[in-house]
């Protein structure tokens, strides 16, 4: 539900906004009830909502930090297996010039193709099709390399290109769990909101027993809440709009890749092996 809240610019906003006049309702809604409780209340009784409301807030604090932690160690992740899966197509692509000819000018084409996929901007719908036509690259990129393997089974180098293709399945692997799978549950989101729900009307409730209120304390904490609540949903979306996953370990590696198939006869790039 959030993915798709999240899914424009516009929603952004909406979703922001959204939040904060959704709690200060809440405040507004507390001051009233404690408004109309208050002359029925005595003052144990309002030292002890005040006893209330610092835990609350405390533990709304606590899960802040503890959201806050989960989506900024898996941004720091994802940011990580972009550079490492850059470096195993560069690795890969530079072995092709270990098989025969015929595979090795196959499979320079099918990852030319590969790390062009894995950059196309992509649309939460297209998710699934972009990681059905990556595998179906690995597949082809693997019969290449099976080809290759059956021609000359004893071949170091073509070992050498089998094992930095078998890293690429394996980064493509790490991506698509991290990004779609190891993500902050929604349950925590929820209990953020109802946390943050029962502190905000037991703060309204606490002013207006005190019969005054001080709205720009109020507003602050609200706005801070949503920014903060804003920024670990954006953290975890496979889309980011506030921070974006820096593609250029990726780009370079599509940049160089397109020079080198660029480069007439592609001299330079050493002996290949049609023998043992």
């Amino acid at each position: 539900m959030i993915d798709r809240l999240l899914s424009s610019e516009t929603h952004w906003w909406v979703f922001f906004a959204g939040t904060i006049v959704f709690l200060l309702l809440m405040v507004e809604s507390g001051y009233w009830v404690g408004r109309w409780r208050r002359e029925h209340t005595d003052p144990e009784q309002k030292s002890q909502t005040g006893t209330i409301l610092a835990a609350l807030l405390a533990l709304l604090g606590f899960l802040l930090a503890i959201s806050f932690g989960i989506a900024a160690d898996r941004f720091a992740e994802r940011k990580a297996l972009v550079l490492q899966e850059a470096n195993d197509i560069g690795t890969t692509f530079l072995r092709t010039n270990f098989l025969p000819e015929a595979q090795g000018d196959t499979s320079k084409t099918l990852l030319a193709n590969y790390v062009d996929t894995r950059l196309r901007p992509l649309e939460t719908t297209d998710l699934d099709a972009a990681i059905h036509e990556s595998v179906e690259l690995q597949t082809a990129l693997w019969e290449q390399a099976s080809i290759a393997a059956a021609a000359h089974p004893r071949s170091v180098p073509v070992g050498l290109y089998i094992d930095s293709l078998n890293d690429v399945i394996d980064s493509h692997e790490e991506r698509v769990t991290v990004a779609v799978h190891y993500r902050i549950p929604p349950s925590l989101i929820w209990t953020l909101y109802l946390v943050a729900l029962l502190s905000m009307v037991v703060m309204g409730l606490n002013f207006g027993l005190a019969g005054t209120r001080n709205m720009l304390a109020s507003v602050a904490l609200v706005m801070a809440f949503a920014a903060v609540l804003l920024l670990i949903v954006d953290l975890d979306q496979l889309h980011q709009r506030l921070f974006k996953i820096n593609q250029s370990p990726l780009e370079d590696t599509q940049a160089s890749i397109r020079r080198s198939m660029d480069e007439v006869n592609f001299v330079g790039g050493g002996p290949r092996q049609d023998d043992e």
